[in-house]
C-alpha cells in the first residue's frame, strides 16, 4: 500500500531563503507522526505547502488511500474536500458564532445543497442541515464540550477554543489531520487532556501529523518523529531513537555533542 501521504523533495523558498530545502517526508494511513524542530525550522511551512495555503518553490505532495494523486497546484477547499484538515498554531475560531455553529462550518466539505437549495430551505436542504448539527453536537461531546454548544467560541477558555478547532477540523471526517501545535498556550492538566483526545483519535484509526514543541505530548502519541532544522530533514525515527540522535540534541541546544 502507499503512503496516505507522501511529500518529495519539497522545496520553498522565499528569496534567497529556503523556509523547506528537499524534505521527502511519508504518512502511512493509521499512523501518527510527529514534526519536530526549533523555531523557523519550516514545520508550519510544510504544513502551508500540503494544505494549499502556500505553493512550493518545487517538489510534489502526493495523498490518497488507494490512487494517491497530486495536490501541488489545488486550492486549498479542493484540497479539504479529499480529506485533509488542519489546526493552527494560532487559534481560528469564528469568535462572534457559537460553538456549535464553528463546527457546523467544519462540515461543508460534506454537504452538497447549494445556494438555490439553502435559500428556499429544500427538503435535501433541511435534511443536511440536521445532519450538520448533529454531527456537530456528536463532535463536540468527544472533544469535551458538551454542553457548551450555545457558547460564544469567544466565551469560551483558552484550552476549550483549541478542543473546538480540533472539532471543527474533525466535522469534515477528513482521512488526514494536521495538527500545528495544539498543546500552545495549554496547562499541564489540559495538555494531559490533549494527549488523551489524541489517542481516542488513534484509536479510531485516525491519521495525524502533529507539529508539537512540548515532548512530553508528541513522543508518547507518535509512531515515528521527523524532525526539521532550517529548512531541512535531520533526523527520522522512533521517538526514542529521534531523541537520543546527536544531530537533533545539537539543533535543539546549539552546541555539538560529544
Amino acid at each position: 500500500m502507499p503512503p496516505l501521504l507522501e511529500v518529495r523533495r519539497l522545496t520553498q523558498r522565499f528569496g534567497g531563503v529556503f523556509a523547506l530545502d528537499e524534505v521527502t517526508l511519508s504518512v502511512q494511513q493509521g499512523e501518527t507522526v510527529g514534526l519536530i524542530g526549533p523555531n523557523g525550522a519550516g514545520k508550519t511551512t510544510l504544513f502551508n505547502c500540503v494544505t494549499g495555503v502556500q505553493r512550493p518553490t518545487q517538489g510534489e505532495v502526493w495523498f490518497g488511500r488507494e490512487a494517491p494523486e497530486p495536490l501541488v497546484g489545488l486550492a486549498a477547499h479542493q484540497i479539504a474536500q479529499r480529506g485533509i484538515a488542519r489546526t493552527f498554531q494560532n487559534i481560528r475560531v469564528f469568535a462572534a458564532m457559537s460553538a456549535l455553529e464553528n463546527v457546523v462550518i467544519g462540515t461543508y466539505t460534506r454537504t452538497h445543497t447549494g445556494l438555490v437549495g439553502a435559500s428556499f430551505l429544500t427538503s435535501e436542504a433541511r435534511r443536511e442541515e440536521r445532519w450538520a448539527a448533529d454531527r456537530a453536537l456528536g463532535l463536540l461531546e468527544f472533544v469535551g464540550l458538551a454542553g457548551r454548544s450555545d457558547a460564544m467560541a469567544s466565551a469560551l477558555p483558552f484550552g476549550l477554543q483549541r478542543r473546538l478547532e480540533i472539532a471543527r477540523a474533525l466535522a469534515s471526517d477528513p482521512a488526514l489531520l494536521l495538527l500545528d501545535e495544539p498543546a500552545a498556550g495549554l496547562n499541564p492538566v489540559e495538555k494531559q487532556q490533549l494527549v488523551q483526545l489524541i489517542g481516542r483519535l488513534k484509536a479510531r484509526g485516525l491519521t495525524i501529523l502533529i507539529i508539537e514543541h512540548d515532548m512530553q505530548v508528541v513522543m508518547p502519541i507518535s509512531d515515528r518523529v521527523a524532525v526539521l532544522d532550517y529548512g531541512r530533514k535531520i533526523a527520522e525515527g522512533s521517538p526514542r531513537a529521534v531523541q537520543d540522535d546527536p544531530k537533533v540534541i545539537e539543533a535543539y541546544l546549539g552546541v555539538p555533542t560529544t
